[in-house]
């Protein structure tokens, strides 16, 4: 412990997961999962398949009063396949606020990335606490989080918002789009149900993510200038394993093989069901990867609209294939400060790599399925 100061920085040891725990649910007032802690603190962290695991503990004597953690992971970045540090869970104890906490042990994990390998941090830090990433773990504020939502029950999402007055915005704005292309895309869907000769196979749900995941890939993986590695491995622990997680998948399969594929989340808060697009995967170089992401996109809404669900959103930055995409079935981009919460994209590059394009909005894929919220 260093002198004059009432605690001290150490790695995270095995058994330390309890105390983890009880200060995150005291920091945020709520279980790390649906309903729980324990179970989802494993598979976020010692389940995880990419190591080294690298979590910072503040202790003054036997009371763990701070924490900054990364969650590796493996990511496409020009061609080669490196680590990054996904940062998640930052908190500390009430009682131990403005002491310098949170920027030692941010800056002693960062230090222990730089040791392990890792090419750079990055995360999704919400309005309260981007200052303190950019001001004194030196990261950069990429982007607003590029949320897009397509508009199902105009009231409803107002509401879900919790900014009623929105309504006629949002009339305004999306008028146009959810006439035209709602219209245009569905029979576009249907006039196109061939082409060249090929039928387009029709979109399926299953259970749990098989070995076309590695084929589909290695097919997609250089679409981005960075990219977490979505391979078998990753969505099998993303989504197969997560506690108390109960997605929808759906994909397309072509006549040698998945075209593409989505993962769906849904939500029931105080204000209404919403859906949210995880994942959207798509082969995009094959001659029917437009097609088959237009059927995703409809088979998506539609499964949103049964369970009547205000609104479907989705994450696309701006040099994403996906974006594009989404524009033209009627997604609207969404202010961040319209949002219930306002979250940022920022990261800190570590080792040697291209810093601006680590930086920069266009680089990035990212999408729901890259946070830790649902």
């Amino acid at each position: 412990m260093v002198e004059g100061r009432a605690w001290m920085i150490r790695d995270y040891a095995p058994g330390d997961e309890a105390a983890i725990v009880a200060l995150y649910e005291r920091s945020f007032g709520q279980p790390m999962g649906e309903s729980e802690s324990s179970g989802h603190w494993r598979w976020e962290f010692a389940q995880n398949p990419v190591g080294p695991r690298t979590i910072k503990l503040a202790w003054s004597e036997e009371l763990l009063v701070g924490q900054y953690a990364v969650s590796p992971r493996r990511l496409r970045s020009l061609g080669q396949d490196r680590v990054g540090g996904l940062s998640i869970d930052s908190m500390t104890h009430p009682e131990f606020k403005r002491r310098g906490v949170f920027a030692e042990s941010g800056e002693a994990c960062t230090k222990a990335m730089a040791d392990r390998g890792f090419a750079f941090v990055y995360g999704f830090p919400n309005a309260d606490s981007i200052r303190g990433f950019e001001n004194k773990l030196g990261w950069k504020s990429i982007m607003p989080v590029p949320v897009l939502a397509k508009v199902l029950d105009l009231g409803g999402l107002a509401q879900t918002l919790g900014r009623p007055e929105l309504r006629r915005w949002i009339s305004l704005a999306s008028r146009s789009l959810t006439r035209a292309p709602g219209v245009v895309g569905e029979l576009g869907a249907r006039l196109s149900a061939t082409r060249g000769g090929r039928a387009v196979p029709p979109v399926r749900s299953f259970e749990g993510f098989g070995d076309w995941a590695d084929k589909l890939w290695l097919r997609c993986r250089d679409q981005q200038r960075i990219a977490v590695i979505r391979d078998l491995e990753f969505l099998r622990w993303r989504y197969d394993e997560r506690p108390e997680s109960d997605y929808l998948r759906l994909r397309v399969d072509g006549p040698t093989g998945v075209l593409g594929f989505a993962v769906m989340a849904f939500s029931s808060g105080p204000h209404g069901p919403g859906a949210f697009l995880m994942e959207l995967v798509i082969d995009h170089d094959h001659p029917d990867g437009d097609l088959a992401a237009t059927a995703l996109l409809h088979a998506c809404e539609r499964e949103a609209r049964q369970r009547s669900c205000a609104f479907l959103s989705a994450m696309a930055a701006p040099g994403s294939a996906e974006r594009p995409l989404l524009l033209r079935q009627a997604y609207l981009p969404i202010l961040e400060r319209l949002l219930p919460w306002e979250l940022y994209f920022g990261a800190r590059c570590i080792c040697e790599v291209d810093r601006s394009m680590v930086l920069h909005p266009e680089s990035w894929r990212l999408s729901w399925g890259d946070t830790d919220m649902m």
